[in-house]
């Protein structure tokens, strides 16, 4: 889009409700981690099988992104994030009439789908509707969805336990979808009429030859085993380990994902400035491997704790901007933004499939948090190792120099 494009208040008004779209998954995701001592104590899971609960996501980003993806161009971007908001209501639904492990398992993976087609059309829904001139800061703003949502759902969490069991966490998942839903079908714009009719094969097999694409999703994979692994065992291991109390557990695990959203927007910022991009994650993966090395150190001391834990969630917030406003540059058109984006987040989602499952086996044989800690460090070297590969495709934003 060129400067003279929509403005700024037109931009930030859509960004804000796809923003809101994108949380409403993010609190999905999040509402399992307060809610594991009463999920374990009722269906008598282990540590285990809630790793794989929560990964449940993930693994439904693995099995159908490319299909939801190459899809869009037929439905429309604006129908599937729609369908994929209402998926949520359903899935909170099943969890929460059925009230067996079958039911929580199934209602967690419709979640899923709800979240991999949101993931898929939010960037694409930006990219055909703002200007091309914000999109450092737009992408910023969409890249915080994850721990705005995952914040809220922890800041929740004690107030809604405390009226009775994990189901409380439910049914505000379910209201909260209904009503985000509601408010995006109004506020988005309506898809263009000329919606091609087959499914977009030609741009998958442009992405998966794509070594930029590659690595993104790489990259993508190892911020995301880090970070959600670090989400869903926050508020256990300050318990187990710190003795925080329920209260305090879920409120760093909040102030964990706050920090992490203002990581994002600084990194929007510093995109819109003209930062070069590949910086952001080259630093920010050397930062939280640091990080997690002090953790394991000083894992008994209360404030090292909660500081380490916020300067994490800050440094980490700054790689899933860049991540999406290098996909946002590559030189296609834009039906094929949701299939780049599909496969970015289909090597993603291996990182978030395997990483709270990785961490719950390791600390369930070892007994030792610092086990589980040590085994992310490599991914946040990982990180930064591949943001050298990234600097040849990740240009300034337009009208700043380098």
């Amino acid at each position: 889009m060129s400067s003279s494009g929509p403005s700024l208040t037109s931009d930030l008004k859509l960004t804000f409700v796809i923003l809101f779209c994108g949380a409403v998954n993010a609190i999905n995701v999040a509402k399992l981690a307060p809610a594991i001592p009463r999920i374990q104590a009722e269906f008598d899971l282990s540590l285990s099988s809630i790793g794989v609960l929560a990964s449940l996501f993930s693994m439904l980003i693995v099995m159908t992104g490319i299909l939801i993806g190459g899809s869009v161009r037929m439905i429309g971007a604006k129908r599937v994030l729609i369908t994929a908001l209402v998926i949520a209501c359903i899935g909170n639904i099943i969890s929460l009439l059925g009230d067996t492990t079958a039911t929580l398992f199934l209602g967690r993976i419709i979640e899923g789908v709800s979240l991999v087609s949101i993931i898929l059309t939010g960037p694409t829904l930006l990219a055909q509707h703002t200007n091309a001139r914000r999109r450092g800061m737009v992408m910023g703003l969409w890249g915080s969805f994850m721990p705005l949502g995952n914040a809220a759902a922890l800041l929740a969490a004690p107030s809604l336990l405390a009226l009775g069991s994990w189901q409380a966490l439910w049914w505000a998942g379910l209201i909260v979808s209904g009503i985000v839903t509601i408010v995006a079908i109004g506020a988005i714009p309506p898809d263009r009429p000329h919606q091609n009719s087959t499914f977009n094969m030609p741009a998958v097999l442009l992405a998966m030859r794509a070594p930029i694409l590659a690595i993104l999703g790489i990259s993508f994979a190892a911020h995301s085993l880090v970070y959600q692994s670090l989400l869903q065992f926050i508020p256990l291991f300050t318990q187990t380990t710190s003795g925080f109390s329920i209260v305090w557990a879920t409120g760093i695990g909040a102030l964990f994902c706050l920090f992490n959203c203002a990581g994002n927007i600084l990194s929007g910022h510093l995109l819109q400035a003209g930062f070069r991009p590949h910086l952001i994650p080259k630093y920010g993966g050397l930062i939280v491997g640091g990080l997690l090395l002090l953790l394991c150190i000083f894992g008994t001391e209360k404030w090292v704790v909660i500081v380490v834990l916020l300067l994490t969630g800050l440094a980490s917030g700054g790689t899933p901007p860049v991540l999406f406003y290098i996909v946002s540059q590559q030189k296609t058109k834009l039906e094929n933004m949701p299939v780049f984006v599909a496969w970015m987040f289909q090597i993603q989602g291996l990182g978030m499939l395997t990483g709270p499952a990785l961490i719950g086996l390791i600390v369930d044989h070892s007994e030792n948090w610092n086990y589980g800690f040590l085994s992310l460090i490599p991914f946040c070297f990982l990180i930064s190792f591949a943001a050298r590969f990234l600097r040849q495709n990740a240009s300034p934003a337009p009208g700043h120099k380098p």
